[in-house]
């Protein structure tokens, strides 16, 4: 058995997975309350990081 959804829709693009939203949700909550004390170049930073980090540990 597989978990693999088809579509009978040609035309409907593929849906971003679940994880990757909360990696870029997770990841954006943190540059944001990092920026605002730490500035831009710390905010992009710790995205980076935080981005990293999860796709690692979720994957």
């Amino acid at each position: 058995m597989t978990s693999v959804r088809r579509s009978n829709n040609q035309n409907e693009p593929e849906r971003l997975p679940l994880r990757w939203a909360v990696i870029l949700v997770s990841a954006t909550v943190a540059a944001a309350a990092t920026g605002a004390v730490g500035g831009p170049a710390i905010a992009i930073g710790v995205f980076i990081a935080v981005a990293g980090a999860l796709h690692a540990m979720i994957a």
